[in-house]
């Protein structure tokens, strides 16, 4: 089975250029939100495309506007400062690190600083991918083995205020191929849903990915809450995906009869017989539950609080990226999506305004780099910013 795309959504329309769209975005989520869509960066190169067959005008919304961000303190580690280092490994000086592997290619970024730095001074359709994993807006201290942050307090309108630019000057910096993922939990994932229906458009809505664990406490009061929902929204109507990327084992037991390592089912009103290779695998559902959350003891932990596994995110990277193209991470935490993107061959530019989370990442990233180096894989260097220098 080809691994081209599988687009989905009514053809582009007409509207704004993209200038000043992230700007205009930020205090008002709801001007045309359907421009035509640019030619990717140079250098950046267009996964082939099957246009859609879905008809129809493009969606056009009269929702009022929302109202311009709050001024409160923008932190990839929530409100507040975070919890010093242990001793020995505490904040770098200011400046830029250049860490190098033996690879080729444009350096890869890891900045500590304010991630709306980084974005506002990234070009047009400078990358493929974009998974951020904000803080979930507890107002909790987030505790981990060494390492804490505070999240931001439980006020999803402010939270959504404070996340808009950042969603605003992503959907900016996407290719017309590329996509927007953005990981919450039971708290604010609705009201952030509506602000990105404003912002990208509801056509451009493509999966609520479910993501389903088992570890966690339980509750005496209602069912136990075991899910992260991850929100899945494409630049333009011909976004990338690659199917045959992502395949999984198809499950044994199920009601298909198997020949010769076929599942096969019949149907009964037309007499038509589907056929369902075993060996081939399936497209997973948008719920998954073989991706297992990280327990105290993975040796993949760094100490981060709230790191998510490295299997989640090298799903989400191999659907919608191939080698060579440039992903980023606006609250970098440990590195996870760093370190999936290095070791699949995939540029990346990463951000925390935490130094702590800064170290932690650049640590993982330079063992993981070494370890490719010497297995004859070398990834591209990375240069380490202090400051968004």
């Amino acid at each position: 089975m080809s691994s081209e795309r599988e687009p989905r959504g009514p053809a582009a329309s007409a509207g704004a250029g993209d200038g000043q769209l992230a700007l205009d975005l930020v205090p008002d989520l709801v001007p045309d939100l359907a421009p035509d869509l640019p030619d990717p960066a140079p250098g950046l190169r267009r996964p082939p495309i099957r246009r859609s067959r879905r008809p129809g005008p493009p969606i056009r919304r009269a929702d009022p506007p929302i109202a311009a961000p709050a001024p409160i303190e923008r932190s990839e580690t929530g409100v507040g400062t975070p919890t010093a280092l242990p001793a020995g490994r505490g904040r770098s000086p200011r400046g830029i690190d250049l860490i190098d592997f033996g690879g080729a290619g444009e350096p890869d970024r890891v900045v500590c600083g304010d991630a709306l730095d980084e974005l506002t001074a990234l070009a047009d359709g400078a990358l493929a991918a974009i998974y951020i994993d904000p803080p979930f807006g507890t107002g909790a201290v987030r505790r981990g083995r060494g390492h804490a942050y505070a999240d931001h307090a439980d006020d999803p309108e402010a939270f959504v205020a404070w996340l808009a630019p950042y969603l605003a000057h992503s959907r900016r910096a996407l290719t017309a191929t590329g996509s927007l993922f953005v990981h919450l939990d039971h708290r604010s994932v609705h009201y952030v849903k509506v602000a990105l229906d404003r912002l990208f458009g509801r056509d451009r809505f493509v999966n609520e990915i479910v993501w389903c664990y088992a570890v966690g406490g339980k509750s005496r009061r209602g069912f136990g809450r075991k899910h992260d929902t991850i929100l899945w929204y494409a630049r333009g109507c011909d976004w990338a995906f690659y199917a045959d990327a992502v395949r999984v084992p198809r499950r044994g037991g199920s009601h298909m009869r198997v020949v010769d390592g076929v599942q096969e089912k019949t149907d009964r009103r037309t007499g038509r017989i589907y056929r369902y290779p075993i060996a081939a695998g399936k497209v997973p559902e948008d719920w998954w539950t073989d991706v297992e959350t990280l327990n105290h003891s993975d040796r993949e932990r760094t100490g981060w609080p709230s790191q998510k596994p490295e299997r989640l995110v090298e799903r989400i990277l191999r659907a919608v990226t191939v080698e060579g193209d440039r992903v980023a991470d606006w609250f970098a935490g440990s590195g996870t999506t760093a370190a999936v993107a290095q070791r699949l061959g995939r540029g990346f530019v990463t951000v925390d305004r935490a130094a702590a989370a800064v170290e932690v990442c650049v640590h993982r990233l330079t063992r993981q780099g070494h370890r490719l180096a010497a297995a004859g894989a070398p990834p591209a260097p990375i240069r380490i910013v202090r400051g968004n220098g």
